[in-house]
């Protein structure tokens, strides 16, 4: 390509000038060096665009010098032709272990000159063009990946400040619940309405702060030995008031009699009721929601099972469900609203994850509900 820089190295200034005479006509810049050091000296000022390298030189062969650049990182990416009167097939093989990437017989042929050269400058030009491309996008990802680690922290204050005035709001509520005698009941049923909301955003502050602390790795797992049954029934029976509005039947099966396992029983106590509020909410009037917790010895884990018979899930979004802030997204596009605030399954995916467990959703399609699983080690 015209304006490209071409070295030619060899021994021989006859050589040199035979080469520079059959690509003149091609406008490409010349240079020069009869020698392997002097070569690879001006190769590291230059960085020419192409190299075309004697084989049988004084001092480091053409055979050395390829060998050089090609381990240089800086250097490698330079095509380089070798050109010799050496024939022999172990010669060529030579030449290309060495990371040649092109070879010609002395006496060379003119138009096999112009051709290989054109060809390896075009080559070189695209892989200029993508490293450029790749160099642009990694520095842009380098700037994203700031101004969200920015974003995330200032998030992480806001959220955390939030508390203070929440805190204050549901302090004033439940004082005014205290004087209920002088109230009207539509009264009391606002102020309850309200304290329950703030207790509401109160845990999505929880779960946001949470999230957050899982992200950075700075979430402390207070392990100890718990029954998993026993946490699934105190949910259950925390969420059996709101199910039965619904009028929805919840069963729970315990496929074995120990289920006894080492967690943070906190943590995932609000995982399972995340993923049986999201059921309930899921569900339909009269429908029914179906709970299994069984241990699987093969992979020494044990496994919760929870199955609606709502709205289900298209395959695409059975991974994107568990994404922070994903589930409103998905409810625009679905037309059924997947969750609340998005944070709920994001908080489970996380909080399981920190177990060295795993959570994962499985439905045949929309209107055909949806079964959440995961499981724990249980070592």
């Amino acid at each position: 390509m015209a304006g490209s820089k071409i070295l030619i190295v060899d021994d021989e200034i006859k050589n040199i000038k035979l080469l520079k005479g059959i690509l003149f006509s091609e406008n490409y810049t010349f240079c020069e060096a009869q020698n392997g050091d002097a070569a690879i000296e001006l190769v590291h000022k230059i960085n020419p665009d192409l190299i075309l390298l004697d084989v049988m030189m004084p001092g480091l062969s053409g055979f050395e010098v390829c060998r050089q650049l090609k381990q240089n990182g800086k250097t490698k990416s330079i095509p380089i032709v070798m050109v010799t009167a050496l024939r022999e097939k172990e010669h060529r093989l030579e030449a290309m272990q060495a990371g040649a990437d092109d070879f010609l017989s002395k006496p060379v042929d003119s138009t096999e000159v112009v051709v290989r050269v054109k060809s390896l400058l075009r080559i070189k030009s695209y892989h200029d063009e993508i490293s450029d491309n790749y160099r642009e996008i990694a520095a842009k990802n380098d700037k994203l990946l700031e101004l969200e680690k920015i974003k995330d922290g200032l998030m992480h204050m806001i959220v955390h400040d939030l508390r203070n005035p929440l805190a204050a709001l549901s302090g004033y509520l439940e004082l005014a619940l205290l004087d209920q005698d002088n109230l009207l009941q539509n009264q009391i049923e606002c102020l309850q309405n309200s304290l329950e909301s703030c207790h509401e955003l109160n845990d999505m502050i929880g779960s946001l702060l949470d999230i957050y602390k899982m992200e950075q790795g700075q979430m402390q797992l207070d392990l100890e030995p718990a029954a998993l049954d026993r946490v699934v029934v105190e949910s259950i029976e925390q969420f059996q008031f709101k199910a039965a509005d619904k009028q929805i039947a919840i069963n729970f099966e315990r496929r074995d009699r120990d289920l006894t396992v080492s967690i943070d029983r906190k943590l995932v106590k609000r995982v399972f009721a995340n993923l049986l509020n999201n059921a309930i909410r899921h569900t339909p009037a009269g429908g029914k929601i179906d709970i299994s917790a069984g241990s699987d010895p093969a992979n020494e884990s044990l496994h919760i099972e929870i199955r609606d018979n709502g709205h289900g899930l298209a395959p695409e979004y059975h991974q994107r469900v568990f994404d922070k802030f994903e589930q409103v997204k998905l409810a625009n596009r679905s037309g059924h609203a997947i969750g609340a605030s998005g944070l709920g399954l994001a908080y489970c995916k996380l909080a399981v994850e920190a177990h060295g467990g795993k959570i994962w959703v499985e439905s045949d399609g929309i209107g055909k509900g949806a079964n959440f699983k995961f499981c724990l080690p249980m070592k």
